[in-house]
């Protein structure tokens, strides 16, 4: 075997485990949250673009911090067919972590 086959294998080798991954989803934004909720003085939130819009007004230091950055992943997900309760229940731990006052409408 050549040098050149060798590493032509192992870039193949290298690109399996990209290649069994399943596509992802479209993200549909759209998907209703199971109840509305309501943060106090500020916004109503009824779907999971209203959670993106949300923390998309937050400052720079919360949106980076490991909590956000949770919330945002169990977001994508849900987006993208996954449980929209996750995404809820990371939602609200958060907010209450942050002594944002939100209750279901």
């Amino acid at each position: 075997m050549t040098h050149d086959e060798a590493r032509d294998r192992g870039q193949h080798r290298k690109m399996w485990p990209y290649l069994l991954r399943k596509p992802m989803k479209r993200a549909n934004w759209s998907r209703r949250l199971p109840q509305p909720l309501s943060i106090t003085g500020l916004m109503t939130l009824t779907t999971l673009d209203d959670v993106r819009t949300l923390m998309k007004h937050l400052p720079a230091e919360h949106r980076n911090r490991p909590t956000w950055q949770h919330v945002a992943a169990q977001l994508d997900d849900a987006a993208r067919g996954g449980d929209v309760d996750d995404a809820v229940v990371a939602l609200r731990l958060v907010l209450s972590l942050e002594r944002i006052e939100c209750r279901p409408r």
